[in-house]
């Protein structure tokens, strides 16, 4: 007898859907400074903290993709990068510019939502950095 079709297209979409690694810079830019100066932290697979999985999932990033503030909002320039790979070979690139800037002049969902994560993985950095 057949297995059930059901629970293997669940499984498909789902590794389809996981998230395989993820790219975060972040930093102010000082004059002269290019985004690529700036630290890079790399998880992949099981690397990557479950708190930012659930994160990333819960606030939808992937439907937020792009690019999000001004450049030239403030001096030295806050900027925020992430880059997440997913089992369906997408990636999603959310470059964010003056976020603090950003927030305090919107009210818009979508900005709240990126920040939210970004302060998560902000966290993470910091506390992989004390140990």
């Amino acid at each position: 007898m057949p297995q059930n079709n059901n629970m293997t297209m669940s499984r498909t979409k789902h590794s389809q859907n996981e998230l395989l690694r993820i790219k975060y810079r972040t930093g102010m830019l000082e004059r002269g400074m290019k985004p690529k100066d700036l630290p890079l932290r790399i998880w992949t697979g099981n690397e990557i903290p479950a708190e930012v999985k659930t994160a990333i999932k819960k606030e939808r990033l992937a439907r937020l993709g792009g690019v999000h503030g001004d450049p030239m909002a403030g001096y030295p320039v806050e900027y925020g990068y992430l880059h997440m790979f997913f089992g369906s070979r997408e990636t999603i690139e959310i470059t964010f510019y003056n976020r603090g800037i950003t927030l305090f002049l919107s009210d818009e969902e979508g900005i709240k939502r990126i920040h939210r994560v970004f302060c998560k993985l902000d966290m993470i950095v910091r506390r992989d950095e004390e140990s």
